[in-house]
């Protein structure tokens, strides 16, 4: 999950969300270099990786990018007129059956990029007030989930006839907002989070099975750990952030139970906010910020603003580490991350001013930090980073 600059609402990953520069940590190693794109922005949003390898960004300037990780090279493509007044987000990019589908928020309809005529379209959501900001790819290749938090909970939507079924949401809380399919569980963990106030409180997490198209079981937050024990099983066990509490609670989804809360490392030092994360190979990632909820200014004492650096968990271990992408001249806010065809990618955005001053919604030099290396000729910096 992310940060929206309304700060009642998420954007994420961050899924949000959801965190490079070659970099060696103790319990887990990753190759990562950084890609400098000549693009200008204080954030790009969720993305998805398509059939031939390419990475499709979501944004906030009425626009997509295509980007190739192997060559460094990138397209922007600007998105459609819209309806009167209407400022359209691409809040996360989805790709399926040679198309880019692109999550517009409380935009009224889904928007399709074919990639084949280089056109779009536009088609109505099966959805009263449809109001989607994050969806989840099926492993068929085939069907997309969005998650549907304005109207009837989550949408199944079918790239080859580009129509899409409602599959209500019968339990009695708000709305899932976010999910992840899980390979290791093959179904979909739903995220039901309230975001009032900026409060980012955890409510609970309902299991969605891809076979039957159902919800398929509710377990609410645990308030008290006092009951609770350690997990056991790092292969069956999911991680979700106490948002701006500081700690980790692992969900075991084979015995389904919560397990102790896990403290995290350096909270309300570097950082306030854990937000959501990515699986890669093993490991999990979480994007951070300075945000903590009681106004503009961040536990830095400047205006609240995603970090330059992510949470790494290695379950088997359960040791946490901070990866940084500290350059000089430079402070790269990274937010989302994507683990696609066994390779790792964030985007950061230059948010220091000339002045100095970080600056949330700065325009600076976006650049992707990737495992993948380019081909020779690409524009590439790599530095080595432990913290």
């Amino acid at each position: 999950m992310g940060i929206h600059k309304s700060k009642t609402d998420v954007i994420a990953l961050t899924l949000g969300f959801l965190a490079f520069l070659s970099v060696s940590l103790k319990a887990q190693s990753l190759s990562l270099h950084v890609v400098h794109l000549p693009i200008q922005s204080y954030r790009l949003l969720a993305m998805a990786m398509d059939e031939d390898g390419d990475i499709w960004f979501g944004s906030i300037h009425h626009v997509i990018h295509r980007y190739t990780p192997s060559t460094g090279a990138v397209e922007t493509i600007p998105l459609p007129q819209t309806t009167a007044n209407y400022k359209l987000w691409a809040s996360q990019c989805l790709a399926a059956n040679r198309k880019i589908y692109i999550l517009g928020q409380a935009y009224p309809k889904l928007v399709i990029y074919d990639r084949q005529t280089k056109s779009f379209s536009e088609e109505s959501y099966p959805s009263p007030k449809p109001d989607v900001w994050f969806g989840v790819a099926h492993p068929d290749g085939r069907h997309l989930y969005f998650f549907d938090r304005g109207g009837v909970g989550i949408i199944k939507w079918d790239s080859k006839t580009d129509t899409g079924r409602a599959i209500p949401y019968h339990y009695k809380t708000q709305l899932p907002s976010f999910g992840r399919y899980d390979p290791r569980d093959h179904a979909i963990w739903c995220g039901i989070w309230d975001y009032t106030d900026g409060k980012y409180i955890p409510n609970a997490i309902t299991r969605f099975d891809v076979e039957s198209d159902s919800f398929a079981g509710i377990y609410y937050f645990p308030k008290d750990e006092t009951a609770l024990q350690p997990y056991s099983n790092p292969d069956t066990t999911i991680f979700y952030p106490w948002t701006l509490q500081g700690k980790m609670i692992p969900f075991d989804f084979q015995t389904k139970r919560w397990c102790k809360f896990m403290d995290v490392p350096e909270f309300g030092k570097r950082y306030g906010f854990i937000g959501m994360s990515t699986l890669h190979h093993g490991n999990f990632y979480f994007s951070l910020s300075t945000y903590n909820s009681d106004d503009d200014l961040g536990i830095d004492g400047q205006q609240y603003h995603f970090a330059n650096f992510i949470l790494t968990l290695d379950p088997k271990t359960r040791k946490f580490d901070f990866l940084t992408l500290d350059m000089p001249g430079a402070y790269y806010q990274i937010a989302y991350v994507l683990s696609a065809h066994g390779q790792f990618y964030a985007t950061g955005s230059n948010i220091l001013t000339p002045e100095g001053r970080i600056v949330r919604e700065n325009r600076g030099e976006i650049i992707v930090w990737q495992t993948q290396s380019l081909k020779r000729g690409g524009k590439t910096r790599s530095r080595r980073s432990v913290d």
